[in-house]
């Protein structure tokens, strides 16, 4: 009898254009590394719609479905001259443009009686020594706005709050952390377009039963 070993996923989200961007950068992004191996891992990388409801759907049906052992969101950050690694996401979603249902949301909850807000629980600074290391030009903010980027990280959090585990310290890293979610802000002028979903910002809820994840729009 053949035993074969778990693969584990990282699921690697991008966004659709909105607004005035014809082209979302993190749309190529998450469709280039789709079905690519990390190590044991395998990538599962989703484009998500640029909607208030519609993106906690969907990424509800892909934790499920992927069971994932890492999240990374991906988004637009206008304005931003390197890639942002989001270290908070804030229960509010306030809205400077309306989403592509023409919803514009004004100082509502992410997640109504949620806390006020999610750490990121991914090796930050690890993540962003290896990014400079590498000639990449980025930072970490604390600030992911308050559209979309925002919001689908405060709900990926909030969605494995109570299943988090440890993960091993990464050189140089001081200590271990949570396997949860991170956001990377694109510059406007990224690879690949102009925009990126998440205009200056972006991010989802979930179910019991899944392995906790790990995370920009």
């Amino acid at each position: 009898m053949w035993q074969t070993r778990r693969v584990s996923t990282i699921l690697v989200t991008g966004f659709e254009p909105f607004g005035a961007h014809s082209v979302n950068p993190t749309e190529g992004l998450a469709k280039a590394v789709d079905g690519r191996r990390v190590g044991d891992c395998a990538v599962v990388g989703v484009v998500l719609p640029v909607h208030h409801a519609d993106t906690a759907q969907q990424l509800g049906t892909l934790l499920a479905e992927t069971n994932p052992a890492a999240i990374l969101h991906l988004g637009l950050a206008g304005g931003r001259a390197r890639i942002a690694l989001e270290r908070v996401a804030l229960n509010v979603m306030d809205y400077e443009v309306p989403d592509n249902a023409g919803f514009r949301a004004s100082g509502e909850p992410c997640v109504p009686g949620g806390p006020t807000a999610y750490f990121s629980t991914l090796p930050m600074a690890a993540m962003l020594k290896a990014l400079v290391d590498e000639g990449i030009p980025a930072y970490t903010s604390n600030t992911a706005g308050t559209y979309l980027c925002n919001q689908t990280l405060y709900w990926t959090l909030h969605a494995v709050r109570d299943l988090l585990h440890p993960l091993p310290a990464a050189p140089g890293d001081g200590g271990g952390h949570g396997s949860g979610a991170v956001e990377h802000g694109f510059p406007s002028d990224a690879p690949g377009g102009r925009d990126g979903a998440g205009s200056d910002r972006a991010r989802w809820p979930g179910r019991p039963g899944l392995r906790a994840p790990s995370t920009s729009t």
